[in-house]
């Protein structure tokens, strides 16, 4: 079991939770791995569509992927992201999930990983954090 204080948490954001229920477990009451990987991706990617304000992306690569602890039915697996690189066409975000268990002020870490996004414009990567929509919107932010 993996405890977290809320200061190892100031610099990220919750993106999303998932209440984990019957049809995401596999036969031995625990979460799918592949769920959990949707769910992964999911969350990093509203909090890039969020933050540069651009959706024209794809998932490059997810690293440190390793699960620590194990999801069950009625528990909730909450997201938090940050952002841990920017490229000229890529972003690169930190996510952790944490299971929280309702009845109990438990809050295990789940995985604690990178994903890579890269921008596209025409199906090829193009170089979004250089261009003035980037610019614009980060000098509003």
């Amino acid at each position: 079991m993996i405890e977290h204080g809320i200061d190892e948490l100031k610099d990220f954001s919750i993106v999303t939770r998932h209440l984990v229920m019957e049809k995401d477990l596999n036969y031995h009451g625990n979460l799918y791995g592949g769920t959990m990987l949707a769910w992964l991706d999911e969350s990093s990617a509203l909090y890039v569509m969020e933050t540069i304000g651009y959706t024209n992306f794809v998932t490059a690569g997810m690293e440190n992927v390793k699960f620590q602890s194990p999801a069950r039915s009625g528990e909730a697996v909450v997201f938090y992201c940050r952002t841990a690189h920017i490229g000229r066409s890529s972003i690169t975000v930190q996510t952790r999930a944490f299971v929280h268990d309702p009845r109990s002020t438990r809050k295990d870490e789940i995985i604690n990983c990178s994903i890579t996004f890269v921008c596209l414009k025409d199906g090829k990567p193009f170089p979004y954090f250089e261009s003035d929509d980037y610019s614009q919107r980060s000098a509003r932010s």
